[in-house]
């Protein structure tokens, strides 16, 4: 499995802007709606999972 690029997103457990790779990206698309991009990130600082939504041009 290839490691996804990292992005700049807000890690909710410190507040601090992070730059980081997600562990897991997927597609949410609601029916007859456009999908948004969702990360699954670690944070650094304290270990805990949070989600955050990517950039419509990530690569998935």
């Amino acid at each position: 499995m290839a490691k996804l690029p990292a992005v700049k997103v807000k890690d909710p457990s410190t507040g601090k802007e992070v730059e980081l790779a997600p562990v897991k990206a997927w597609k949410l698309s609601p029916k007859g709606r456009k999908g948004v991009k969702i990360g699954l990130f670690k944070s650094p600082e304290t270990g805990k999972y949070f989600r955050a939504k990517l950039p419509d041009d990530y690569p998935i």
